[in-house]
């Protein structure tokens, strides 16, 4: 959910305003917004627009794609992407990064994985709220398994300074 307030002000005609959280995974947190908007003697809610969406389970993390969302999303060359691949690999952060498998093997275990990263401040939020909304989550069954080692994947959470 992405709560937005649209206004009409005097003089500037219509201004929207954004959640400075942007959005939330909660349900029951995207009612009491409305909740509370709808009660408030300063402003009166009009429209209320829901729209669904549903996006496919992502497959897993490989060398190429690892490569190619360094280079597109932090400008690495490959060779700088492979070297904090590996030093995070090393560092005991993430799973083997040189494999060309996709799919995760039916015996890995995504709830522990899930819980690791549910102490994270930045995503722990959305971590938590996946295992206690998916008490029978299974990892994605699609991709592909060339037999090497499994997806990169997180093993444990950095600390903010490292």
């Amino acid at each position: 959910w992405t709560p937005k307030l649209y206004a009409e002000v005097p003089g500037l005609g219509c201004c929207e305003f954004h959640w400075d959280q942007d959005r939330t995974f909660d349900p029951n947190q995207a009612r009491d917004i409305e909740r509370l908007c709808r009660q408030s003697a300063a402003a009166q809610v009009i429209e209320v627009v829901s729209t669904s969406k549903s996006v496919r389970r992502p497959v897993g993390l490989n060398t190429v794609q690892l490569l190619r969302a360094a280079s597109s999303g932090m400008g690495m060359s490959p060779v700088s992407a492979m070297h904090a691949a590996e030093h995070l690999y090393t560092s005991g952060y993430i799973s083997y990064p040189r494999t060309e498998s996709s799919r995760y093997p039916a015996t890995f275990d995504i709830a522990a994985a899930l819980r690791e990263q549910s102490y994270h401040p930045n995503w722990g939020k959305t971590a938590g709220f996946i295992l206690n909304h998916n008490p029978n989550i299974r990892p994605p069954t699609q991709g592909h398994d060339a037999g090497d080692h499994p997806p990169i994947t997180p093993v444990r959470c950095a600390p903010r300074g490292e």
